[in-house]
């Protein structure tokens, strides 16, 4: 990393980890609050201090990380830009706002990062590495990682989930120096139940101002990395969380108000998670743009310039002959080739394309190491 870098994205995506595994760092110093720095060998320093040695550190041509950037008061920015052209500075910002506090025509910083967003881990390497097609939707979010090992290992400790969550997102917010309001919450507890047009949560929670304020809220949201826009072939926009461990939390707590109370969850929504991850893992194999089909009922739409080359019914159980047939009819009204995904297994040949658990995990190494295809599936 030659470049001073921004890098940024919301908490608990892993960035702190990626910096400390991946660069050689000969300054690491973590923004404690804007007063206080803690050191790589858990010294707290004043921040006037921790500063000074930074500037020591790039002059000599060393590379320095600044953790947690956003918390660095900005009257410290003109002394960085003094520093620029001495050796290397990573700013890692738990953010969106920082991006635009950094890119800022005002910024005296503008001109000297170059911006890296770490959002949630792709389907393709999670599933590349832990060959479950299933699990590895859920570790997309790596603050899960360390707490389970299958999907049944969430499904049962749904409670504790549920509690991280919602602190999770209060954490998000704080850093963001916005305030959780109910509001907020409602809006994210119903795009967990899957309600994601803005008209209907504005009916359910009927804020002041209607529709207006709810998409305004929703883009906001979008904006901090926790909801994701997805195009429709009827011109609207999908809106879901985008992360999936939370998006699940998200609907038990809404459903069942899990974080309060012992309760045995029938069930989760799952296969919208799969959905959509393997959608968007299937548009950069196909080197398309993920679209949703909610009027025809199309799980995944993979859209090239304004046509849609593929489309596919994606289960996470297997795909029956009627299912499969009903599904194939229903799609090829809408793009030029269709295809089956099962997470079980390999659908019949009903379509242009089956896709069971072997076929995925070859398609997910494929994509990890950079390679798509444009009309030849596997």
């Amino acid at each position: 990393m030659g470049n001073w870098t921004l890098i940024y994205g919301r908490r608990k995506t892993g960035k702190t980890t990626l910096v400390k595994h991946n660069l050689r760092m000969d300054l690491y110093v973590l923004m404690a609050d804007p007063g206080n720095v803690i050191t790589l060998d858990d010294r707290v320093v004043k921040v006037d201090e921790a500063m000074r040695e930074v500037r020591d550190v790039l002059h000599r041509g060393g590379l320095v990380v600044i953790d947690e950037f956003q918390r660095l008061p900005e009257v410290y920015w003109s002394m960085i830009s003094n520093w620029a052209g001495s050796g290397v500075l990573v700013a890692v910002g738990s953010s969106y706002g920082i991006v635009n506090r950094v890119f800022n025509r005002n910024s005296p910083l503008l001109g000297l990062f170059t911006p890296m967003e770490v959002g949630i881990i792709s389907y393709e390497d999670v599933l590349s590495q832990v060959e479950d097609p299933l699990l590895s939707v859920l570790l997309r979010d790596p603050w899960v990682i360390p707490f389970i090992d299958s999907y049944d290992d969430f499904t049962r400790r749904i409670k504790e989930f549920s509690l991280i969550s919602k602190g999770l997102v209060g954490e998000v917010f704080r850093e963001e120096d916005r305030e959780l309001t109910d509001t907020y919450y409602r809006i994210l507890l119903l795009l967990g139940e899957g309600v994601w047009r803005t008209s209907e949560i504005a009916g359910i929670i009927q804020p002041r101002g209607g529709v207006a304020t709810v998409s305004s809220m929703v883009n906001k949201l979008v904006k901090m990395g926790f909801v994701k826009k997805i195009p429709t072939l009827s011109r609207e926009n999908y809106y879901k969380v985008d992360s999936p461990p939370l998006s699940l939390t998200l609907y038990a707590e809404s459903k069942y108000a899990v974080g309060e109370r012992d309760v045995e969850i029938p069930d989760l929504p799952v296969g919208r998670e799969v959905q959509f991850s393997v959608g968007e893992m299937l548009a950069r194999y196909f080197r398309g743009t993920l679209y949703y089909s909610p009027k025809e009922d199309i799980d995944v739409v993979i859209v090239r310039g304004r046509r849609p080359i593929w489309a596919f019914e994606v289960k996470v159980g297997e795909i029956t002959r009627e299912e499969a047939m009903r599904a194939v009819r229903r799609m090829s009204k809408v793009a030029e080739k269709v295809g089956l995904v099962s997470l079980r297994e390999r659908p019949g040949d009903y379509g242009d394309l089956s896709l069971g658990p072997r076929e995925l995990l070859e398609i997910a190494r494929k994509v990890s190491r950079g390679e798509s295809i444009q009309d030849n599936p596997p």
